[in-house]
């Protein structure tokens, strides 16, 4: 399909590398439909496959998809530096990386620098099977993450590893020992599949929410493996934030995806978090219940996910999820 531009009056030459960047991911990559690039939450420019007619000569700005996904590209960008202020207490570094997957769609805002964002789609990927993994909702999210690191690049600053992707395969095994009884913080009989998924090497924190109220926090924080990564915070502190900040994820994904909904279709229903150090994680059950997780060491953030879409997937009744008006 023919590669569609857009311009903001503002660009200069200032920004041809990075435009070529852009077009060079979205032509090597068939899963990514759209890509935009914006600068303290200003649209740059954007380039997409989606197919759309370009706008009529002296049409009135609002009302067709690019449109829509202007706006909506420069209010994730606003959200991701309000949840990089929130997150910032817990002391794992800037938010780099936001997936937001619904059940048709999905979409990434990828962090270049604290003040440039790249914007991705990957539309009507709809399907059974795991939320973690499908086939091109993977491909558009690497293409993002890797158009990131480029971009990094081209200012000399090296990788963030952004989905914690860059050698996931090759990451050694953490020192061998018994690991530790994971801590219950929340809930006198958490669910087995919650305390059998949490574990030193990948997922540290998992927590069950049903109607607002957290039935189960359970973690392996205070696994000696774990030490070098509480230089900063305390244990404690670490489980103090995260019980506060789970309920809060539920209130997040629904703003979230009322945002998203009407652009990219489907309910929200998987959420990603990816801080420089480690990534929270987001996954719809049903009406009013989800689970959280949290990987706190970045080259372990792929395999968390795997492992939360595994446990949302062993929690979840036969069927299809349930639809809802969450809109």
């Amino acid at each position: 399909m023919e590669l569609y531009e857009e311009e903001a009056e503002h660009l200069g030459p200032e920004f041809d590398t990075t435009r070529r960047a852009c077009r060079a991911a979205i032509r090597t990559s068939p899963a990514l439909h759209y890509l935009a690039h914006y600068s303290s939450g200003v649209f740059d420019f954007g380039v997409d496959v989606l197919g759309d007619p370009p706008a009529t000569p002296g049409a009135l700005p609002g009302g067709t998809r690019r449109e829509d996904l202007k706006r909506l590209g420069r209010h994730l960008t606003f959200q991701v530096s309000a949840l990089d202020r929130s997150l910032q207490e817990v002391r794992t570094g800037r938010l780099i990386r936001l997936v937001l997957h619904t059940e048709e769609g999905a979409l990434f805002c990828d962090s270049v620098v604290p003040t440039e964002h790249v914007v991705g789609l990957v539309l009507d990927h709809a399907g059974a099977g795991p939320l973690f993994g499908h086939p091109a909702v993977d491909e558009a999210d690497r293409a993002v993450a890797g158009l990131a690191t480029r971009l990094r690049a081209e200012l000399s600053l090296g990788s963030l590893n952004p989905g914690g992707w860059e050698g996931a395969g090759a990451v050694a095994a953490l020192p061998a020992r018994d690991e530790a009884e994971p801590h219950v913080t929340v809930g006198e009989e958490p669910p087995a599949p919650c305390l059998s998924a949490v574990r030193a090497r990948d997922l540290h924190v998992v927590a069950h929410v049903v109607d607002g109220e957290v039935r189960a926090l359970v973690d392996c924080l205070g696994d000696v493996s774990l030490a070098p990564f509480f230089k900063q915070v305390t244990v404690e502190a670490r489980r103090r934030f995260y019980q506060g900040f789970v309920p809060e994820l539920g209130a997040l994904a629904t703003r979230l995806n009322r945002a998203v909904a009407p652009v990219v279709g489907g309910l929200l229903v998987r959420l990603v978090l990816d801080v420089e150090m480690g990534a929270v994680y987001y996954y719809r059950q049903r009406a009013g219940e989800y689970l959280v997780g949290v990987t706190i060491d970045q080259s372990r953030v792929s395999s968390a996910d795997a492992r939360m879409s595994g446990l949302s997937a062993e929690l979840t009744p036969p069927g299809p999820r349930a639809r809802t008006s969450e809109r």
